[in-house]
């Protein structure tokens, strides 16, 4: 039958599906860490590296109201993650950059646990994940706690990804600001080949420094920071990474799960552990002060090897109650060696500073004190005949 003119016309209004092809909508899967993450690429070569910027700001972001000469009082004036790329075109001849901002009004990276373990647990997707088509990272920071964060990363993420931390001592608005120059070499280490399986380093002022070993040793000077132990990693020559040796990883390193310490119940944060410093007639109390505030660990900082001049009654009592105690030195160099028969954990050649986040990571990760005592004691008894 041969439908009339009108009859067509009515059909095609009534049945409009009948003249038309259905369209279907192409949905393509995300494939990469990049797109699932919400990265966006900032660089015209598609060739180059992808390096991740964890920006946490710091000096390298702060500004001075009170002029070029200022490097004490600063902080009124900021800049962006972005706008410090934007300082250093060269930068786009070597890589891709992305910036996953980690400022917070409300307080610093330095001071919060939960904000640098939030992060952390990002890198690690982002580095680690079967999609991640990122090479490698750098994290800015305040030099304040700057090795915190670098010790942190590098026991929780281990797959071989370079990460760097990087900062600046002096604001932008000086004569002579380092952190251009310190956060262009940051992004040539991160996505250099070379750099693989050496764990989380620290470049500032021309050095590459391991952040296992990393410490602020001067509270002001562009070269405020170097290493209790281990050597320097290498160097930067033309603001390009030199590695004086092959790749080697600290005996008195252990890696922890970041799934088990995540789901422990001080989650997002870590558990509470306090640091005590030992001088003359220490009192033993403020152990004790420290497990009544919520601590689950303490670490002192002991005189010459690792001792503790008086306060052992107040010490034992506490860790009967739980609290679980691990005893550096305060000198900026050597170890604090294990005694004959431990009572607490000795941290060996692990600064106090480092010592208190590798006790935190032990606690979340259900470690008790025997097996504490093992992690920190454990190769150095071994090296010297000295069974636990």
């Amino acid at each position: 039958m041969i439908l009339s003119s009108f009859s067509a016309v009515a059909l095609a209004v009534i049945f409009p599906f009948v003249w038309a092809a259905p369209t279907i909508k192409q949905v393509r899967s995300v494939t990469t860490a990049s797109e699932r993450l919400g990265l966006k690429w900032i660089g015209g070569n598609s060739t180059l590296p992808k390096v991740l910027v964890l920006f946490t700001g710091g000096t390298i972001a702060s500004g001075s109201a009170y002029g070029a000469l200022d490097d004490t009082q600063y902080g009124q004036l900021s800049i962006s993650g972005e706008l410090i790329i934007a300082r250093n075109p060269y930068l786009f001849n070597h890589s891709q950059l992305a910036v996953s901002n980690w400022t917070t009004k409300d307080s610093s990276t330095g001071t919060n646990d939960a904000l640098v373990m939030n992060m952390t647990r990002f890198a690690h997707d982002a580095l680690c994940s079967e999609d991640s088509d990122i090479d490698g990272a750098i994290f800015t920071h305040g030099t304040n706690s700057l090795e915190e964060t670098a010790f942190l990363m590098d026991l929780l993420i281990n797959c071989g990804k370079p990460i760097v931390g990087v900062g600046s001592m002096r604001p932008w608005t000086y004569l002579s600001f380092d952190g251009d120059a310190n956060f262009f070499q940051a992004v040539m280490l991160a996505g250099n080949p070379d750099s693989r399986n050496r764990g989380v380093m620290v470049a500032l002022n021309d050095r590459i420094l391991q952040g296992f070993w990393t410490t602020k040793l001067t509270a002001t000077t562009p070269d405020a920071f170097g290493q209790v132990m281990g050597g320097e990693l290498g160097a930067f020559l033309n603001n390009m990474p030199y590695f004086y040796n092959t790749p080697t990883t600290p005996i008195q390193k252990h890696e922890f799960d970041i799934s088990a310490v995540s789901a422990h119940p001080s989650y997002p944060a870590l558990p509470k552990v306090d640091i005590l410093y030992a001088a003359r007639e220490f009192d033993g109390r403020l152990v004790l002060n420290a497990k009544s505030n919520g601590a689950k660990g303490v670490i002192i900082a002991g005189t010459g090897n690792g001792g503790i001049p008086s306060g052992d009654k107040e010490i034992s009592e506490a860790m009967k109650t739980g609290l679980q105690v691990v005893v550096g030195t305060r000198s900026p160099f050597g170890a604090s060696s294990p005694a004959r028969t431990s009572t607490w954990a000795k941290s060996g050649y692990v600064h106090v500073i480092q010592a208190r986040i590798m006790l935190q990571l032990a606690i979340a990760s259900g470690f008790d004190m025997k097996r504490t005592v093992d992690l920190f004691e454990g190769s150095l008894r071994k090296a010297i005949g000295q069974p636990l």
